[in-house]
């Protein structure tokens, strides 16, 4: 009995491990992060959906904890303090200090006395990275740059970025001035969609060109974000690298020699959001590399950018899941809608209540973007927009009442007429018409792809072969969990059952081993 229940046991822990293997090595051959991880050139990065910025998508991360130096990249902070606490068409006078750089600085351009609105610095700032422009920001807004250095770091408090230290507003190399790049994922969601100055702060950093106006003269500048802008032509470089990106958003650059090539780019598909933050990259620097030709310069010069964009299409590929009209229906989404009408017969067996039904193509398949890895989508809105001039009695049944849009992610996925499914006599007149009437119009649907509780979905989708639903892959794989769980917890009940027989059973034979053992000693006794 032992040997078999322990031959059982051991089957069930192999089928466990075949199980979860084979499981975790379908998810591997779909979205290999190993592959894509060291396909990165820069020793530290991260890519974070911005809904989620503290954790890296599916562990598209190396070295994200490690304190290094932001370069440039600190300007995304002085910017959003400079926006949140100051007014744009403030007017700025440049100082001295504000101009004190020498060659081999990054500049919009500024000279001591200039009067610039606080608009056009931060242009001048976030664009050209211009250093000049920093300084004349932070003595605007807290006096000196030392003050403003104490915002910086009481607002990466406040957003959680617990690994960072800001000294300089610009990021010019200072020891004691460090982050890391989940730290500035952290920040860049929280610029690009929770502050309260984030629409500036986008239209900002995804300006490509801009010329600062407002001062005695005229200053012209071209974003330094080579996904935005492609680098112009030059006699050293007659044909540099494209590194354009359709979906990309803006964000900063830095470089200097002890951070390296600096980048923090984002881009935006259909309503998904995704930051990359990749520090620490090949410098172009001819004292450190001796020999470079230019086109060799380039070539790594593009290679954060183009880093870039290799993540953002790796993940916006594993976002993206395909379903019909017919499925998400098949699933829950509503297609009828009740609507009163308020001038209805009185004779009217309904009380003048009737059901438009959404005249959808359910054979349309829909392409939608999933933000969570999990083979879920959910909130799925909808909104109910009344045709007023037909919702007056008689209405004939087939008759147009209105329209409904449904939206996933921002984006709208579907729009269809509603149509009368039965006719409404006229009776009294009035003059108010009473709206679309439904508990689910105008509010998010949620789940109806890939629900917690959804059984009709593999692999997030949901299938309708005409026969009822069917258990998603992970639904299976929960029940075959739990069935070999059962079986494994029997199999110990069992066990430990026998043990308690064996037990039993050789106390028995001990006792009556003794008690022959003293029959045999009396009788011994006997005979003496």
């Amino acid at each position: 009995m032992k040997r078999i229940i322990s031959l059982v046991f051991a089957a069930l822990l192999f089928v466990c491990a075949a199980f979860v293997f084979r499981t975790s090595e379908a998810s591997a051959d779909a979205f290999d992060v190993n592959s894509l991880i060291n396909s990165v050139y820069e020793p530290y990065f991260i890519l974070v959906d911005a809904s989620n910025p503290t954790k890296s998508y599916r562990g598209l991360e190396r070295e994200a904890d490690k304190q290094v130096f932001p370069a440039s990249t600190t300007k995304v902070l002085t910017c959003i303090i400079a926006l949140e606490e100051g007014n744009l068409d403030d007017m700025v006078t440049v100082s001295a200090k504000a101009v004190d750089f020498g060659r081999g600085n990054s500049l919009m351009g500024l000279e001591e006395g200039d009067q610039y609105t606080l608009r056009d610095l931060l242009y001048g700032m976030m664009l050209p990275s211009g250093n000049d422009a920093a300084i004349a920001i932070a003595e605007h807004i807290a006096g000196s740059t030392e003050q403003f250095a104490d915002k910086m770091n009481e607002k990466a408090k406040s957003l959680g970025m617990t690994h960072s230290h800001f000294v300089t507003v610009h990021g010019k190399q200072n020891d004691n001035h460090y982050t890391t790049v989940r730290d500035m994922a952290l920040l860049t969601a929280y610029a690009l969609n929770k502050s309260e100055k984030k629409e500036a702060f986008r239209k900002i950093v995804g300006t490509k060109e801009y010329t600062a106006s407002s001062g005695s003269r005229p200053l012209s500048f071209v974003n330094s974000n080579r996904l935005l802008v492609n680098t112009p032509p030059t006699e050293d470089f007659p044909n540099p690298i494209s590194c354009l990106y359709a979906d990309a958003i803006g964000i900063k650059t830095g470089d200097t020699n002890a951070a390296g090539k600096c980048l923090i780019a984002a881009a935006e598909r259909d309503g998904v959001t995704l930051i990359a933050v990749l520090y620490g990259g090949t410098l172009d620097d001819p004292e450190y590399n001796p020999g470079w030709t230019d086109a060799r310069k380039d070539r790594f010069n593009a290679r954060r950018f183009q880093d870039a964009a290799l993540l953002f299409d790796a993940v916006y590929q594993d976002m993206v899941k395909t379903v019909s009209i017919s499925e998400l229906v098949n699933n829950g989404m509503p297609v009828e809608f009740e609507v009163q009408i308020a001038n209805a017969s009185e004779d009217d067996s309904q009380g003048g209540t009737l059901k438009a039904r959404a005249e959808l193509s359910l054979d349309t398949t829909l392409t939608l973007m999933q933000p969570n890895p999990d083979g879920k989508i959910s909130d799925l809105k909808i909104e109910v927009n009344p045709t007023f001039t037909s919702m007056y009695a008689p209405i004939v049944e087939g008759d147009q009442i209105g329209s409904v849009t449904y939206s996933y992610n921002r984006k709208t996925i579907a729009e269809a007429p509603l149509i009368s499914t039965r006719s409404v006599k006229e009776g009294t007149s009035v003059s108010e018409v009473v709206p679309i009437a439904s508990d689910n119009a105008n509010a998010p649907v949620t789940n109806l792809i890939g629900g917690e509780n959804d059984s009709s979905l593999i692999d997030g989708v949901p299938v309708n072969d005409g026969s009822g639903t069917a258990p998603s892959s992970s639904a299976w794989f929960w029940i075959v969990l739990i069935v070999l769980i059962v079986l494994l917890i029997v199999c110990v009940v069992l066990f430990l059952l026998y043990l308690r027989a064996e037990k039993k059973r050789r106390e028995a034979a001990r006792r009556r081993a003794a008690r022959r053992r003293a029959r045999e000693a009396s009788q011994y006794g006997e005979r003496r």
